[in-house]
């Protein structure tokens, strides 16, 4: 006889009190959510970043986090081009980081990777992948390798580097060579492909579901997932889709404001004693609010560096060479806003299955709303593995205040014909 889905005995056994529970946590994680946007303290006032995310703001309801990355982003690929690095007690660190940026399906990360991109006119040279092998993917990295790299649906592409014996099975350890700046090596029947001083600034985006879903905390915990940062780009209530029939943004003065910005780049820049001081600071306050692995705090911490960098930037101070305090303040901001977001990433990866549920039903309502479809628990059934009854469906309804619509009796015909 076939075992019942786990999804269902839970549910049957979950007692008041964890229903209860459940219900209590979205309902605070939903008004969390609200308000102000919370990135605007990473966003240096007068720059070309906060007309940016102006217009995002203004003329969209795409979560605010996505065009913050992919501008910040686009800066460090300047940096990456140019050469430029950051000398910090005698070690010399590029901006090559990387970032995955986590947000509900239809949530406008390509739409926005492709105006910013537009925008600045190509200034940036940027690697579309879709490569379909690790040598393939080698082989447009060595014609370019100091770039930025662009990579969406990455959680898909990162099964398809864990899958031992695939084609893409030697890309996990080329990146993890790029990451450290390590020659990567390649022989071939044909010739050798050789990449001396590797540096890829990469950043990903993948629908938060899937991955929740799929990921376990010590897989996020390994030694490949810590080198990313991570970003919740979650929807803002106070910008709602219905508002927004269409997306537009006046990108008109970007490019020259961009070329203006990063004008007067320099091959080397030093951090002054104030900054260090910022830096061992930001260091020992973040480390007591957080309850994250130790060498993954180092790693978020170290990309600081890289952050106080592209602010210095960002702030129209790209011909001083010397790093302030300030530009450390501005990079501890948004460490801060990572490092929660990374704490969160892991309890949605490691929480109830009924709490993953609730998330998972609150995704797939937005869709059929924005379809114009009806909201009934048939039509959720087949749209995640974590709902596996109706009874489970209805009960998320009402824990998000969901109304399901009414069905019609089905005809005679249509049940003949099922």
């Amino acid at each position: 006889m076939a075992r019942k889905p786990k999804q269902i005995c839970l549910f049957k056994n979950l007692s008041s009190e964890a229903l209860d529970y459940a219900r209590v946590s979205f309902v605070a994680r939903r008004r969390k959510r609200a308000g102000e946007w919370r990135g605007m303290p990473c966003v240096p006032p007068g720059s070309l970043l906060e007309s940016v995310i102006s217009e995002f703001h203004e003329k969209t309801n795409i979560a605010l986090e996505i065009p913050l990355c992919t501008f910040f982003h686009y800066v460090a690929g300047a940096l990456i081009t140019k050469g430029s690095k950051i000398l910090f007690q005698g070690e010399a660190i590029e901006a090559d980081f990387w970032s995955l940026v986590l947000a509900p399906s239809g949530a406008g990360k390509t739409w926005t990777e492709k105006k910013i991109g537009k925008g600045l006119e190509g200034v940036v040279p940027v690697i579309q992948s879709g490569a379909a092998s690790a040598a393939a993917w080698l082989q447009e990295f060595a014609e370019n390798p100091r770039a930025l790299w662009i990579r969406d649906e990455f959680f898909q592409f990162l099964k398809g580097i864990e899958q031992s014996g695939g084609p893409l099975a030697d890309l996990k350890g080329y990146l993890l060579q790029s990451y450290d700046n390590s020659t990567i090596e390649r022989k071939t029947k044909k010739d050798v492909i050789t990449i001396e001083k590797p540096v890829l600034s990469l950043l990903g985006f993948t629908a938060l579901q899937p991955f929740t879903d799929g990921m376990s905390p010590e897989s996020l915990l390994d030694g490949f997932a810590q080198r990313f940062g991570f970003v919740l780009a979650m929807p803002d209530p106070a910008r709602p889709w219905r508002n927004f029939p269409s997306w537009s943004v006046n990108s008109e003065d970007w490019a020259m404001r961009f070329n203006s910005v990063i004008e007067g780049l320099l091959p080397e820049y030093q951090a002054s004693p104030e900054a260090e001081e910022a830096f061992l600071t930001a260091f020992k306050k973040l480390s007591g609010g957080q309850d994250l692995d130790e060498s993954f705090f180092r790693r978020v911490m170290w990309r600081g560096h890289k952050y106080a960098l592209v602010y210095h930037v960002i702030r129209g101070l790209a011909a001083e060479p010397e790093l302030t305090k300030e530009d450390y303040g501005w990079a501890a901001r948004l460490l801060e806003m990572q490092l929660a977001d990374a704490a969160e990433v892991l309890e949605r990866c490691s929480r109830s299955d009924i709490s993953r549920a609730i998330d998972a039903v609150d995704e797939i309502v937005r869709r059929l709303q924005a379809a114009g479809e009806p909201i009934t628990a048939r039509a959720v059934l087949g749209k995640t593995r974590l709902i596996n009854s109706s009874a489970m469906a209805r009960f998320v309804f009402k824990v998000l205040g969901v109304e399901e619509a009414v069905q019609r009796p089905r005809k005679q015909s249509q049940l003949a014909a099922a």
